[in-house]
């Protein structure tokens, strides 16, 4: 059975210690161990030990298996340090454990079905196959479709290239993990390797780090002495945390924008569950995530619609920005492509796009953080702000876009909409909050005046039809408004939908428009038109 994780709320603040040439020592060391050991230990059967097991990572891997040698000499580790290095290499290791699982699920069915069945087919069959029943009875998926049409992908690529079947080969064969990202954990250490105290404006901490590049003895190890300014935004936060102090760090290693590598202590405090909010009337927030108009949402009570449509929209130059980007990036990867076709191209070549390639996901991803908590914060504070009990959003994980989308896949697979519904579900337990997903399927189709089918078309007062139009008309009732506002309704229809029962949105009620008891104009008999006219802009930085 995997481990069970603790049902309290935890949030982790990052402070950046000063620059000190012995950790980036302590950095080399432990990272050349951790990697050492994962490939000692690469295996199904360790795969399977620390998957199983519900006990931490290095309670199940001995220290003592953690080694390291260089230029032939052995180095010492202190002990403790031993211990966090096989805590890292055992999480990797049991990170694997649900990969190896599907991956031989999946080759199971692609045998029974053929190698050269649509993906499509083989995902639906696997779907079908590998399910398990919960406490209320209910079947439901045992590996996600995203997971699984990634191994389908992997296994076809396998069999082109291999002359021989693929059954003869383990899944540690196809597989390797290589440490890329420094991140060092001090849980399993009780005092030996880190020392800290906080007071509510400081942390006082004591690291203990290495004297030289190749210690022989703990003589090469001592203690370095420091402390880190909390500020004041962070202090007003872990005011309310279980406990003035914090549960142990990691330590990372981050570039920041300029380029500058930096050290960050990663402290993560324990809150407590907030209550959650009982009113009488449920007042729900329904969000619709997007792309350049990053929400769409309208807040709910009872059935009805209580207020206008609210967006929160990416300015024109930030917008412009993460494109070019995405642009550069593919002009990359296309660079890399064409520089392995060539057999004259030397290597050095390929390093260097491969290091600017880096780069620029490196760039994408921080502003992508920063959009998100900037996102979050605003829905949070809006939900807040209307007396919300619930906020309500689309379940995407499982969500494929159509083919001939490669640039709305792209946006879709990345880091946005993922990044924000995880940051939300953390930031409603700290609120006490209830937040809901649901299914997509639909949303932006159905009319939720009188629920009938609609169409796409160029405007509001342009009702011509067009599959790419970013304005739904419906021919029944005339209401016509933007599809992502039709979508955040959509979405809080979709919160009532028990899927056994009823299979589409048009068999739920539909949602009249109420503005201080009186109807609107956009109510079904009324007006036909509803534009978006609340606008908060998100910034963030342009990187």
């Amino acid at each position: 059975m995997p481990r069970k994780k603790k049902n309290i709320p935890t949030k982790s603040y990052q402070f950046k210690l000063p620059r000190d040439e012995r950790l980036q020592w302590f950095q080399a060391l432990t990272t050349k161990a951790a990697q050492q050991l994962l490939d000692k230990l690469w295996s199904e059967e360790w795969i399977n030990q620390l998957g199983k097991s519900n006990l931490k990572a290095y309670k199940v891997i001995n220290e003592a298996q953690v080694e390291l040698e260089l230029n032939r000499q052995k180095i010492y580790l202190p002990s403790r340090i031993r211990r966090g290095t096989a805590e890292w290499a055992g999480r990797i290791i049991r990170g694997q454990y649900k990969r190896k699982n599907c991956y031989y699920d999946c080759l199971e069915i692609m045998i029974r079905f053929g190698f050269e069945t649509k993906d499509s087919t083989l995902l639906t069959a696997i779907m079908k196959q590998y399910r398990k029943e919960g406490k209320n009875g209910k079947s439901f998926p045992l590996h996600k479709k995203v997971l699984i049409d990634q191994t389908i992908k992997m296994i076809k690529n396998l069999h082109e290239a291999l002359d021989i079947s693929i059954t003869f080969f383990k899944y540690t064969d196809f597989v390797k993990p290589k440490i890329q990202h420094f991140a060092f954990p001090y849980s399993p250490d009780d005092n030996q390797a880190i020392r800290y105290f906080a007071d509510g404006e400081k942390i006082q901490y004591e690291l203990k780090l290495p004297t030289t590049p190749e210690p022989k003895s703990t003589n090469d190890w001592e203690w370095v002495t420091n402390e880190i300014a909390i500020p004041e935004k962070i202090q007003e936060k872990v005011a309310g945390a279980i406990s003035s102090q914090p549960l142990k760090p990691t330590l990372h290693k981050k570039k920041l924008k300029g380029g500058l590598e930096c050290f960050f202590l990663l402290f993560p405090w324990e809150f407590k569950n907030q209550p959650k909010r009982n009113d009488s009337k449920e007042r729900v927030l329904a969000i619709d995530k997007g792309l350049k108009k990053v929400a769409t949402m309208a807040i709910f009570e009872d059935g009805k619609q209580i207020s206008k449509p609210i967006t929160i929209k990416l300015v024109g130059s930030q917008y412009r920005h993460i494109e070019r980007i995405y642009d550069h990036i593919a002009g990359n990867q296309h660079q890399i492509a064409s520089q392995k076709k060539r057999r004259e191209s030397k290597q050095i070549g390929v390093e260097a796009y491969q290091e600017e390639r880096r780069r620029l996901y490196e760039k994408r991803n921080r502003l992508g953080e920063e959009l998100a908590h900037t996102t979050t914060n605003i829905l949070i504070q809006i939900a807040l702000d209307w007396n919300c009990t619930k906020i309500v959003i689309e379940d995407l994980r499982d969500y494929k876009p159509p083919r001939g989308r490669r640039s709305w896949s792209r946006r879709l697979s990345q880091w946005l909409r993922g990044r924000i519904a995880f940051l939300l579900e953390y930031k409603c337990k700290e609120q006490g909050l209830t937040l809901q997903k649901v299914c997509p399927w639909n949303t932006s189709s159905h009319c939720p005046r009188c629920t009938a089918k609609g169409v796409k078309v160029l405007g509001p007062n342009n009702l011509i039809e067009n599959k790419r139009a970013r304005w739904f008309h419906c021919p029944q009732c005339g209401f016509t408004a933007d599809r992502d506002y039709i979508a955040a309704i959509n979405i809080y229809r979709a919160s009532f939908i028990d899927y056994k029962e009823i299979k589409s949105l048009k068999d739920t009620s539909p949602v009249p428009y109420m503005d201080s008891g009186i109807l609107h104009l956009t109510v079904p008999g009324g007006g036909s038109e509803m534009n978006c006219d609340n606008l908060l802009v998100a910034v963030t930085g342009n990187g």
